[in-house]
């Protein structure tokens, strides 16, 4: 399989002198939080609200966890004292309030694990991101999983050398789903019958303008991938990203300017410089079988536990509202879990964690750790960054307005089953990819009786789905504080037509934005 260089190791390892001194700095109040985060994104962690503490980002590449770094966190855990986790929307692990010597301590022992935080913020390549049940799947066409832990070897292995316009982000989709995000990042892989991919590239979201990427080729061969990695970062992303402009630096500006045919051929052209100058063809190692099995279809009756493709396994969805687990109950889960052989967490980029490759017996136990923690309706499965009141770069409390909604709505004692899994962002970043959502929210201000205030943009109808892509703009905005009587009117309205808000927006568009309307 295609490692990780030894080169690229040292040079990670020989720079970690420079987070110290800017985590230093940071913590004695010499250096301001936005000049710390020019330093310590590239380490994966960034200062947070209040300039006290930080989080340090965990990449796990196609958001797989494996057993022997599932029992390093519970470990961890403890040790660091951690008590905020959130699953991210780009598949990776973060552990919040953490001081300096917790981060600069945590960092040093995630690298000695194997687990890499360096280049999970900044401009940099970023976490590889999959459909989260890669390899255990009904229906798909191949197991990705070699492809996927070769390609992120691969692109850990360019961290030191790229010097990118902005960050660079790479996913990986099954074919079945598009959950891996593959049509809309940077560079997207989707699986297609008779192990081959289709590559895209040139999407992306954010207020200044969003798009889908374009397909540049088709039945690509997974060894073939690492040109496509290598050639379109250095060949086109950083030839033709604007260093002097963040906001217009990111790909999707790139493929508008240049056009699709221009673009298409560009990546096309810097995937054939990579093959002619001999850069290594990735090298897939094949994935044992398991051999352990133990049927019992009657845990089937648990919705929230499902058959893999192997015969006598299963797997659990375990959905803590906006992505943030009770510390103790994600603490109990990995020391579960990591004594279950051949047992994965696995991340989603909606902050769904799924706990693969489980017996009958072996899901019951972890489907009944995780009840009184996880997701029973489509609302509850909605997705929310971790907001302001964490994040400096948040306008809004995205997760605490989630969870506010939530418990509201739980006082009121009504029935939610119509309304539909939301996406929450705090800001203009656009993590959750809010256009996208049946339902989505975007943190912004408003005046209410004269005095700035916390609000939400409001989109609705978008979809990421093959065939069904849509990018919803803009309805209307909702100041915050008035959310939870709008969700509960909204609720009212689709029990009274006995319809999901999916299949009651579409032909109900008007009664819709009346309703926006009376919150405005």
């Amino acid at each position: 399989m295609t490692q990780i260089s030894e080169t690229a190791k040292e040079k990670i390892r020989s720079q970690f002198p420079v987070f110290q001194e800017a985590a230093r700095a940071f913590y004695a109040k010499e250096l301001a939080p936005g000049k710390y985060k020019g330093t310590s994104g590239k380490f994966g962690s960034y200062g947070e609200r209040g300039a006290s503490s930080s989080m340090l980002r965990l990449r796990f590449s196609g958001g797989t966890i494996d057993q022997a770094h599932m029992a390093f966190l519970a470990q961890a855990i403890d040790k660091y004292h951690v008590s905020l986790a959130h699953f991210t929307t780009g598949e990776a692990l973060q552990f919040h309030h953490l001081q300096e010597q917790e981060v600069l301590g945590l960092y040093q022992d995630c690298f000695d694990q194997g687990i890499y935080c360096a280049g999970a913020g900044g401009d940099n390549p970023r976490n590889i991101t999959a459909s989260p049940l890669h390899g255990v799947e009904k229906g798909e066409p191949f197991d990705m999983t070699p492809a996927i832990r070769a390609a992120s070897s691969f692109v850990i292995s360019l961290i030191p050398e790229l010097k990118l316009p902005r960050k660079y982000k790479i996913s990986f989709s099954n074919g079945i789903d598009n959950e891996g995000h593959a049509t809309f990042k940077d560079l997207g892989f989707v699986a297609r019958p008779g192990g081959t991919f289709d590559v895209y590239a040139g999407g992306g979201f954010g207020v200044n303008g969003s798009r889908f990427g374009v397909l540049i080729d088709a039945q690509v061969d997974p060894q073939d991938l690492s040109w496509y990695i290598l050639g379109y970062a250095r060949d086109v992303y950083m030839k033709y990203g604007d260093y002097q402009h963040r906001g217009t630096a990111r790909s999707r500006f790139i493929l508008t300017k240049m056009g699709e045919d221009s673009f298409r051929q560009a990546v096309r052209d810097a995937a054939a410089h990579c093959r002619e100058e001999g850069i290594p063809r990735l090298e897939l190692e094949p994935i044992p079988p398991l051999t352990k099995t133990g049927k019992d279809d009657s845990v089937l009756t648990d919705s929230r536990i499902r058959s893999q493709k192997q015969e006598g396994l299963y797997y659990v969805e375990y959905k803590p509202l906006g992505g943030v687990p009770d510390i103790q109950v994600f603490q109990q889960l990995l020391r579960e879990a990591s004594q279950m052989e051949g047992a994965q967490l696995r991340l989603n980029a909606d902050e769904t964690c799924y706990i693969i490759n489980l017996t009958a017996e072996e899901a019951r136990k972890i489907a009944a750790l995780t009840e009184k923690d996880t997701a029973h309706t489509a609302f509850e499965h909605s997705v929310s960054c971790i907001g302001a009141t964490v994040c400096q770069q948040g306008l809004c409390d995205s997760h605490g307005t989630l969870t506010r909604i939530a418990a509201f709505l739980k006082e009121q004692g009504v029935d939610t089953r119509y309304l539909p899994k939301c996406h929450f962002s705090g800001c203009p970043s656009t993590c959750t990819v809010q256009s996208l959502a049946a339902l989505g929210f975007r943190g912004a201000f408003t005046l209410v009786n004269g005095e700035r205030a916390s609000a939400f943009q409001v989109y609705a109808g978008g979809s990421y789905a093959y065939g069904k892509e849509k990018i919803s703009e803009p309805l209307g905005l909702i100041a915050t504080a008035r959310l939870p009587r709008f969700f509960l009117d909204l609720n009212q309205l689709l029990l009274d037509a006995g319809e999901p808000f999916t299949q009651w927006y579409p032909d109900h568009e008007e009664e819709f934005l009346e309703l926006l309307k009376e919150f405005a």
